[in-house]
């Protein structure tokens, strides 16, 4: 019973609209976010970072949900679709660099990425 209120929430449609959530949720604070993490990649232990990229893919996640849940609320139906298409990939792609960077975390001291 519980789990479907969670599922009908997600399955919503949103009534923020589609710029607030694609740009300011999703493009900036994502980049802050991912920012941040990059920051502390050589100050913290492999487990925090682990923490950290979860937490990220996990904002990913929701924001791969609100994007989608407010794609409708544009004047042409294109850029909805074209924000889904874009949130998709990025969603993709930081899961993808997140788990490299986890990787790379695990190795020896020489291997550790260099910003």
């Amino acid at each position: 019973m519980h789990a479907q209120k969670i599922l009908t929430r997600l399955d919503t449609p949103g009534t923020t609209p589609l710029w607030k959530v694609f740009w300011l949720q999703g493009v900036l604070l994502s980049h802050l976010l991912f920012g941040g993490i990059l920051l502390l990649y050589e100050r913290i232990d492999t487990f925090s970072l682990g923490l950290l990229l979860l937490a990220f893919v996990g904002y990913t996640a929701w924001v791969l949900n609100a994007v989608w849940r407010n794609s409708g609320n544009v004047n042409q139906v294109i850029y909805g679709e074209i924000a889904r298409f874009l949130t998709v990939a990025w969603s993709i792609n930081a899961v993808l660099i997140s788990t490299f960077l986890l990787f790379l975390h695990l190795q020896p001291i020489g291997y550790q990425l260099s910003l």
